[in-house]
């Protein structure tokens, strides 16, 4: 069941994670997870909110465009652009771990 909004329209968060897509893209990325368990992207993927990883997966994994996951989805297309914004941004603030660099002295220590 949808939540309605006050303007009487579906929820379009609510709409994406009722998808069964969402959840099969959720199991083929766990299954890329256990192929790549190195990379730290995917993982983090699968550390964003259901709507937004079903959103930010098939355009960074799979390279489908916006246009295509919202008539995939059968959502609006700037719901899709948010959703990809703030994912850019989650994912960005957490695989923006700094980089420690050791230095010649502490090499020869």
């Amino acid at each position: 069941m949808l939540l309605n909004r006050a303007d009487g329209r579906p929820d379009e968060l609510a709409l994406i994670r009722s998808e069964p897509i969402s959840m099969q893209w959720t199991n083929e990325l766990r299954r890329n997870i256990g192929l790549h368990p190195g990379c730290q992207l995917l993982r983090e993927l699968l550390s964003l909110d259901p709507s937004t990883r079903t959103v930010v997966y098939p355009f960074l994994i799979k390279g489908w465009s916006s246009r295509r996951i919202a008539d995939r989805l059968k959502i609006s297309l700037i719901t899709i652009q948010k959703l990809l914004e703030a994912g850019r941004e989650q994912l960005k603030r957490k695989l923006a771990a700094p980089v420690r660099i050791e230095t010649a002295r502490e090499r020869q220590e």
